[in-house]
């Protein structure tokens, strides 16, 4: 009979650990859709400090320096950190694993239905919009080439740690997703390209 009571008391304490952890992780949630940005991996809310400037301002092959930028998508309100490239002085980002027509929700289907962007590097803000690199073209090949050899750990122990791991990562959820059997590729490859402040939608961002 005591056996009987102390288990019950275990899991009692066991469900009450769990629903506040959960009761946590839902408020931190919350929070974080209102924050300044991004914290770290996860997502945050819209950016709202750093000077905003004209996106010709900014001199993106000095800023190929950083590992990542932060990135919001206006129709969401919601912003990421992302690793980012740099080829002929436009900055290029991309999305590794399952991004459009799988079986996960990534933010690549958000920019399907409107481009629109801000960016936040050095403690500077542009507007932009985010253009889709089809596969097999000569610049797709070219900037996922150049978007290699930056994170391939030439600048530190760090940066080859977290490739490595960026890379088991894609190829798991590849594996498990079954992207890996199909014949297009899950990633998506975008083009930062300027966009005026006024802009509403695609239609009325910079004419490609």
């Amino acid at each position: 009979m005591e056996d009987r009571s102390r288990r019950r008391a275990w899991i009692r304490w066991v469900a009450g650990g769990v629903a506040v952890l959960v009761a946590v992780l839902a408020v931190g949630v919350f929070l974080l859709r209102w924050a300044d940005g991004p914290v770290g991996v996860l997502a945050g809310g819209p950016l709202r400090s750093g000077e905003l400037m004209d996106f010709a301002e900014l001199d993106w092959e000095t800023l190929d320096a950083f590992h990542a930028l932060e990135l919001e998508i206006v129709s969401a309100g919601r912003s990421r950190t992302l690793w980012f490239s740099v080829h002929e002085g436009v900055p290029y980002v991309a999305c590794d694993l399952d991004c459009v027509g799988g079986q996960l929700t990534r933010w690549p289907q958000q920019i399907e239905r409107d481009d629109r962007v801000r960016i936040r590097i050095d403690d500077k803000r542009v507007e932009a919009r985010l253009v889709h690199v089809p596969h097999g073209s000569a610049e797709y090949a070219t900037v996922r080439a150049g978007r290699a050899r930056k994170y391939s750990g030439e600048g530190g122990v760090l940066a080859a740690a977290e490739t490595a791991a960026h890379d088991a990562v894609v190829e798991l959820g590849e594996t498990l997703t079954g992207r890996a059997q199909r014949a297009a590729p899950g990633d998506r490859l975008y083009r930062v390209d300027p966009r005026r402040p006024s802009a509403i939608g695609t239609s009325a961002a910079v004419p490609e």
